[in-house]
């Protein structure tokens, strides 16, 4: 064999590597859907917290690791965006396949412990959903998960009653009790939600990652 035909012989096994390696990207890319939700480069451990959940147990860090975790910050005396939220979120638990239901948790966090007793949110949270887990604490507990995954809240005063303003993204902790990621709003509108592209982000994540 000639040195031009192994060379010829070469290039053309480094043309069908070549080849084949996009093939392989392009199907994998188009097998993968793009992701919309917004993950952090360098997913962020949890600092150690201690809050309640709706059976009156204990709910810490640990409560996170070994699954996804879903997490919402609200209220229940919410008039808007709570409802609707965790009804969507409902939605999409129950619409994505088993394998990814079974390895994702929703976690509510309610930001008014003044109001939200053990027993409100025992009624409050399955209502949506029975896997739901609502949780509260301390104004002290609560800023420490708050402040480690970037909610917001602040109570505001209507007459002789309060609303609480409050962070209405949906935040995405990994099974290391790393803070992942945030749901992209519904065209970049504070508040909205796109819940097909959510669902379809849910089960990106959970079988890529």
């Amino acid at each position: 064999m000639s040195g031009i035909t192994k060379t010829l012989i070469a290039i053309g096994l480094l043309l069908v590597t070549v080849i084949g390696g996009f093939v392989y990207k392009l199907h994998r890319a188009q097998a993968e859907p793009e992701i919309s939700a917004l993950l952090y480069p360098t997913p962020k451990l949890l600092p150690e917290f201690n809050l309640v959940n709706h059976k009156g147990e204990s709910f810490s860090r640990d409560q996170l690791l070994g699954q996804w975790s879903i997490v919402f910050f609200g209220y229940t005396f919410c008039p808007d965006i709570c409802p609707t939220t965790m009804a969507t979120l409902s939605t999409i638990m129950k619409d994505v396949p088993a394998d990814v239901s079974a390895k994702v948790q929703v976690v509510f966090v309610s930001v008014d412990p003044e109001r939200d007793s053990v027993e409100r949110l025992s009624n409050y949270v399955p209502f949506y959903n029975p896997e739901f887990i609502g949780t509260t604490g301390t104004d002290e507990q609560l800023k420490i998960i708050s402040m480690a995954v970037g909610a917001v809240y602040l109570k505001m005063p209507m007459g002789d009653s309060y609303q609480m303003q409050h962070t209405g993204r949906i935040f995405i902790i990994d099974p290391n009790g790393r803070r992942f990621g945030i749901f992209a709003d519904d065209n970049n509108v504070p508040g909205t939600l796109n819940a097909q592209q959510i669902k379809q982000d849910l089960i990106s994540i959970v079988r890529r990652y």
